[in-house]
Order: structure tokens, then C-alpha cells, then sequence
């Protein structure tokens, strides 16, 4: 009967071709890793790419927000000044349709309000530190630190204006004519003067304008607009020229990256 044997190959690996295969093992996986992480951040720089455009869209919906908000507050404070001439020359109760007026433009509540999606995505999804640029990204963190503080200013002028403007407006304005001067260019401020565009009735006053308290009432517009123009000074104009300033160095980033979306 014929036996087989085992067969033992004769040839044994040097300990230099364990090394060798280790080696290119080592070496195909850590390959791997490095092109794992080079997919993923070209995956995430794109995604704060995309974030970036996102912002810049938003800021320059903010611009334009702030251009109208500010151009209306001037135009509050224009009123307040127009009848607080006539009232310091006894003149007001004569001119009442032009209080009408004014008095609708001032009663308006205008902020100018941040869009916070793209800033917020940014922080959140931590897209942030896929932004090289150290200067943008300090800015975006400190514009939209800012949306806070002009709701917090929001909530104070709203609040005073719901605890003293609004009784007064209620009580004291006569309902349907107030509600078709507050109308949409219903009446223009030239040259210092209110030229109200529609029909005022005949002897429009006051409800109840012989017990009308006229001190009281500009001392409350008087502290309303200081309110406001401790807003636009502090905040409002600050937080624009900041908005500006971004608008600018987002611009440039994208650009270096090609991604600037032309319009």
C-alpha cells in the first residue's frame, strides 16, 4: 500500500518579506484613511460652500431690510418734528388732519429684522470649520450675535409702545379716517410740511379733544423717540455697516472659490 506524507513546502518566508508585506498593508490602509478624510472634507467644504451662498443671499435681504427700516424711522422722527413745531407754537389743534398723519407714521412698528437660517446652519452643522478665512468667520459669529440684540430692542420699543402709544390711538383718533391716512402713500412730508393725497372730512377732530392732555401726549412721542434713536444709534446703523462689511468679505470668498453666484 503506498502512504502518503504530508507535503512541507521547502521554501520559509525571511523575516525582511513579513516586513514587506506589513509594510503595503500599512501602507494601503493608511492610503485609505487619507483619501476617506480628503473625500470627507471636500464633502463638508462643499456643504459650507453651499451655506456661504446661502448667507450672502440673506445679507443681501438684510441690506435692503435696513435701508427701508432706517428710511422709515427718519421719516417717524420727521412727523415728530413737524407737530412738535406746531404744538410749541400753539398751532396743533388747528392743523389736526396733519396729526392724523403723523401720528400713523409714528404709531408704526418698524425694525429692521435679521434672516438667521444660513448663520444658524453654519453654527449648527459646524460648517464654520471648513471656512479657512479667520476674519469671515469671526464675522459671521459676531453678525449673528447681533440678531439678538436688535429682537431684545425690538420687545422694549413694541412694549412701550403697546403700554402708552396704543390707548392714546384707541381712545382719541377717530377710527376710519385714522385707518385710511395710515394707508399705504396716503400723504408725503416736503419741505417740512405733511401734504395729506385723500379726502379729510369736514371739522375732523379729536375724540374727546377738549380733555385731551397735549403735554402728556408729547412727552410720550418725545420718549419714543428717544427710544428709537437710541436704537438706530447703538444698534440699527452699527449692525447695517456691519452687514455691509460682511456682504463684502463673503463676496470675496466665494469669488476665491468660484463660487459666486452672478445675478
Amino acid at each position: 500500500m503506498e502512504v502518503h506524507h504530508p507535503h512541507h513546502p521547502s521554501h520559509k518566508k525571511k523575516w525582511s518579506e513579513y516586513i514587506l508585506e506589513f509594510f503595503m498593508l500599512f501602507l494601503a490602509v493608511t492610503l485609505g484613511f487619507f483619501a476617506e478624510n480628503i473625500r470627507e472634507h471636500y464633502v463638508e467644504k462643499h456643504k459650507a460652500i453651499v451655506s456661504i451662498q446661502n448667507l450672502y443671499k440673506d445679507l443681501k435681504e438684510d441690506s435692503v431690510n435696513y435701508i427701508s427700516s432706517i428710511s422709515t424711522r427718519n421719516k417717524q422722527d420727521s412727523c415728530f418734528e413737524i407737530i412738535s413745531q406746531l404744538y410749541e407754537k400753539n398751532e396743533i389743534e388747528n392743523k389736526i388732519p396733519l396729526l392724523y398723519a403723523a401720528h400713523s407714521e409714528i404709531a408704526t412698528r418698524i425694525m429692521p429684522t435679521m434672516n438667521k437660517m444660513a448663520s444658524d446652519q453654519l453654527k449648527n452643522s459646524g460648517a464654520l470649520n471648513y471656512i479657512e478665512d479667520e476674519r469671515l468667520k469671526k464675522e459671521i459669529q459676531s453678525y449673528a450675535n447681533d440678531a439678538e440684540e436688535l429682537k431684545i430692542r425690538e420687545q422694549r420699543e413694541y412694549s412701550y409702545m403697546d403700554r402708552m402709544i396704543d390707548p392714546i390711538t384707541t381712545s382719541y383718533f377717530e377710527y376710519k379716517f385714522f385707518q385710511n391716512i395710515s394707508a399705504f402713500e396716503n400723504f408725503d412730508i416736503t419741505q417740512n410740511d405733511i401734504k395729506i393725497k385723500i379726502e379729510i372730512p369736514n371739522n375732523l377732530r379729536l375724540n374727546k379733544q377738549a380733555t385731551f392732555d397735549w403735554d402728556n401726549y408729547f412727552s410720550i412721542l418725545a420718549m419714543l423717540r428717544t427710544i428709537r434713536k437710541s436704537t438706530d444709534r447703538s444698534y440699527t446703523i452699527p449692525i447695517q455697516k456691519k452687514c455691509n462689511k460682511l456682504i463684502e468679505l463673503v463676496r470675496i470668498y466665494l469669488d476665491e472659490n468660484n463660487a459666486l453666484i452672478k445675478e
